[in-house]
């Protein structure tokens, strides 16, 4: 029990928007449809270790992941996905059409392993 709550402590809240659908305006430009954010609480951590390095390169001093339970969570994130990291929160006024406009991470790869699932999250460039 003790474990468990120590391993509590490092949970960080976030929120996740999944990506329902992509469309094109008229001019060819992506257009990308979000579902309302929900709420969780993962142990988050930089990705910065030598695994991580080899297969992102420069690129994760701007990443964070995430190790979550395989059953719980199957299925249930994909890349395309938006969090909400480092304190960011949804706006409360957004309607359908601007789910996950505001996020500042994306979901860039989902890994289901064993027995849980590694999750990578890429600051998203604005």
């Amino acid at each position: 029990m003790i474990i468990n709550n120590i391993f509590q402590n490092w949970n960080k809240k976030c929120f996740i928007a999944s990506l329902k659908k992509i469309e094109e305006d008229e001019n060819g430009n992506e257009i990308k449809f979000f579902a309302k954010p929900k709420y969780y609480e993962f142990n988050i951590q930089p990705a910065k270790g030598d695994t991580d390095i080899a297969l992102y390169g420069e690129r994760v001093s701007k990443m964070y992941k995430t190790v979550i339970s395989l059953p719980q969570y199957l299925k249930k994130f994909k890349e395309g996905d938006v969090a909400y990291l480092e304190g960011a929160r949804p706006n409360k006024n957004a309607t359908t059409g601007t789910y996950g406009l505001d996020a500042n991470y994306k979901i860039v790869s989902v890994r289901p392993q064993n027995t849980v699932i590694l999750i990578y999250f890429e600051k998203i460039e604005k």
